[in-house]
């Protein structure tokens, strides 16, 4: 019987040393695991950072572009209104000064009633 005993106490340590085992080869494996996921995620994050760089990148000049053409448009504007200013000038002082020194008798309007 103690043949058995030992026998039994053989197979056990054997058992023991194979769950053992197989916690390592699992403890293992999620370490792989997470090491695979955060390598994933890195490559992951890389890739959307390139993506948001060449996409700024491409849309850089349009904000550049749309100020100069305000631009250009305000000045334009400008440079007419100036042209105006210069053009009218003379007359509209005219219109002030006659209006100013020629007298225009009429009745006001109320006056005939």
């Amino acid at each position: 019987m103690s043949s058995g005993i030992q026998s039994l106490l053989k197979t056990e340590k054997e058992a023991a040393e194979i769950v053992n085992e197989a916690r390592k080869y699992r403890t293992n494996r999620l370490k792989t695991a997470k090491q695979d996921a955060q390598q994933e995620i890195e490559n992951y994050k890389k890739q959307k950072e390139a993506d948001l760089k060449k996409y700024e990148q491409e849309h850089e000049g349009i904000n550049e572009k749309i100020d100069k053409e305000a631009d250009a448009e305000v000045e334009k504007e400008l440079k007419d209104l100036k042209k105006q200013f210069t053009e009218k000038k003379q007359s509209v002082i005219k219109l002030l000064v006659d209006a100013t020194i020629t007298p225009n008798p009429q009745l006001h309007i109320n006056a005939g009633h």
